[in-house]
């Protein structure tokens, strides 16, 4: 497997995470603008760093399967383009291989 492949797929695993959570925030009703800790799916192999978004604003950065949000200072210029960015969070694209991963995963 491919490092590209490789990174995609824990990508694509992180994002899974994060979806079970945001339905969580969602099911116990977490307050509209409540911060709720998420995963960041940035494309470091040891990154288990926390994001903190509203389950709203997670729902609203998952426009397409190959965006990911992830911590400011994580983006991989090489492998994405940035879509949305604030203090808190960035969300991406992938632009390369990972892209077609990560389309294939969702």
């Amino acid at each position: 497997m491919s490092n590209a492949a490789r990174i995609a797929k824990n990508e694509s695993l992180f994002r899974e995470v994060n979806e079970r959570i945001r339905e969580l925030a969602e099911r116990f009703e977490t307050p509209p603008d409540g911060l709720v800790q998420f995963v960041c799916e940035c494309s470091r192999l040891s990154c288990s760093e926390a994001v903190y978004l509203t389950a709203a604003e997670y729902a609203g950065a998952r426009g397409g399967p190959a965006h990911f949000v992830v911590r400011p200072g994580h983006v991989d210029a090489e492998r994405e383009r940035v879509i949305r960015e604030t203090g808190r969070y960035v969300v991406v694209e992938k632009i390369d291989e990972t892209a077609n991963v990560a389309e294939n995963a969702a």
